[in-house]
């Protein structure tokens, strides 16, 4: 009883936010008869709800906790880089992939970015290649993602000692488990998106909150900058531990999945027309732009406010996924209301980003990769069996994860890069991209870019995977079209 007291005001808002969770499932069941309808929306939606959408589905826990606490240990240059990656790359998403995109996928009638992606190259097997790549990537962006909201959940609402069966930290995944999976088996597209566009205000509120609180703490921005170079003169210096091709790459792996993610991708099937587009395209890339220009520098301002050795991790060194969830806990930088509100701010990011990515996962499973071409009812009934199977199997993983939230998630990038870039992106504008082309670059993609990501530690530690995947699957895609330019295939007689 003294656990429910203390946390009355949490326990409050998480209550007002799972009831609008389940309003809008209830509202998308009522909507998602059809595989169109449950997969995209039945492409009816305006241009404002897609891009609030857009911005909360890339927003997630990896920001909150990842991309937040690594300016602890790298200054403003992780700050700087995430930036301008982030921001750009949203912008040319929205301006220069989605026209030719919502115009594609509309021609083909694609559901699924690997259904548009067998349907330009004319070729089954490349659709299948891209479900698998689907399913893969996904699975590895959301045990990040769990277990980012695993850190902050559990500080904040002090269950780091509860356990289930034994098992640390399941209790709390169980339950985002059973909530995420719930509404997108209800209400497919619909819901998600719903939720979206009202988490997308939540979350841009509460990247606000954590630095307006820390200026407020110190007495202003200049004593907080003059904390943080007393407790760590070397805090605010550029490029202080890792090399900036690596950050670069770190962000990238990150900010390409604004072009080649199906998870953001498929928010622009969901537009009813071209002028819906051209309404709502500034809105995700300026809210992206303005909250990791607001929300990283907490990282490197937490100097100020958290002492070293309260982040160590189980390695001996800082742990930086553990700055935030130590601000907001033991910290208590927001107080009361504001820890409340954050938490919701947090849980928002979580769902937002956990459905969508968990929704187009669970369609290329079924639609792409198992039985493309299934007929419309039973595709529905198979897909959200695979919901539940996704969603339970990262939840698993995440519970024995050992790798860091950013480096997960820039692996699930790395790899989207490497097998989308240039047979999505580029083949959108390069009428003349062969099927064998795009069906070799995808292959060597998928083989190269984990097999570096191994190797890497004995061959070139500081080559990025996102780099040598690109670079291969770039070269292959257009070597190949060239040569097949040159020197055709003979046909069959």
């Amino acid at each position: 009883m003294h656990w429910f007291g203390t946390h009355a005001t949490q326990l409050a808002f998480l209550a007002g936010y799972l009831a609008l969770l389940a309003y809008h499932g209830w509202l998308g069941k009522q909507r998602s008869s059809t595989l169109d309808h449950y997969f995209v929306g039945g492409r009816s939606l305006g241009g404002i709800v897609i891009g609030l959408s857009f911005y909360a589905t890339f927003v997630s826990s990896v920001t909150f906790v990842g991309h937040a606490g690594r300016g602890y240990t790298e200054g403003p240059a992780w700050w700087a880089i995430c930036v301008l990656v982030f921001g750009g790359l949203s912008f040319v998403a929205w301006f220069v992939v989605a026209p030719r995109l919502v115009t594609a996928a509309r021609h083909f009638e694609a559901l699924t970015i690997p259904q548009l992606l067998g349907a330009r190259y004319g070729s089954r097997s490349m659709r299948r290649l891209a479900g698998l790549v689907v399913v893969v990537s996904s699975l590895f962006y959301m045990v990040a993602v769990y277990y980012g909201a695993t850190w902050v959940l559990e500080s904040l609402l002090e269950l780091e000692d509860v356990r289930l069966f034994g098992i640390a930290h399941l209790p709390v995944v169980a339950g985002v488990c059973l909530v995420v999976t719930g509404y997108t088996l209800a209400g497919g597209f619909h819901s998600v998106v719903a939720t979206d566009s009202v988490q997308g205000l939540i979350l841009f509120t509460a990247s606000l909150l954590m630095p307006a609180a820390m200026i407020y703490r110190n007495g202003g921005l200049a004593p907080l900058l003059h904390a943080v170079r007393t407790a760590e003169p070397h805090a605010l210096d550029w490029g202080r531990n890792t090399p900036l091709l690596t950050m670069l790459a770190l962000a990238l792996g990150v900010g390409v999945k604004t072009l080649v993610e199906p998870r953001l991708l498929s928010r622009f099937y969901g537009l009813s027309s071209h002028a819906e587009l051209r309404r709502g395209r500034w809105i995700a890339p300026v809210l992206l732009l303005l909250t990791y220009l607001l929300l990283l520098p907490v990282g490197f301002l937490a100097h100020a406010m958290v002492d070293p050795d309260e982040l160590i991790g189980a390695n001996g060194a800082v742990d930086t996924d553990q700055v935030i969830p130590y601000l907001l806990g033991p910290g208590n930088l927001l107080g009361t209301v504001g820890g409340a509100f954050f938490l919701t701010g947090l849980i928002a990011a979580v769902m937002s980003s956990l459905d969508s990515v968990l929704l187009v996962a669970a369609s290329s499973a079924d639609h792409d990769l198992v039985k493309p071409g299934r007929e419309a009812q039973t595709a529905m009934r198979y897909t959200r069996r695979w919901v539940v199977v996704l969603s339970v199997a990262a939840a698993v993983i995440s519970l024995v994860a050992r790798e860091g939230i950013i480096e997960m998630s820039a692996f699930s990038g790395s790899i989207y890069a490497a097998c989308f870039l240039p047979s999505l992106i580029v083949g959108l504008f390069w009428q003349r991209a062969s099927t064998r082309a795009a069906e070799a670059s995808l292959l060597m993609a998928i083989i190269v870019t984990p097999l570096w990501y191994v190797a890497k530690q004995w061959l070139a530690p500081g080559v990025h995977e996102l780099y040598v995947g690109v670079a291969v699957s770039m070269s292959v895609y257009v070597g190949f079209t060239l040569l097949e330019a040159r020197f055709p295939w003979p046909r069959a007689s």
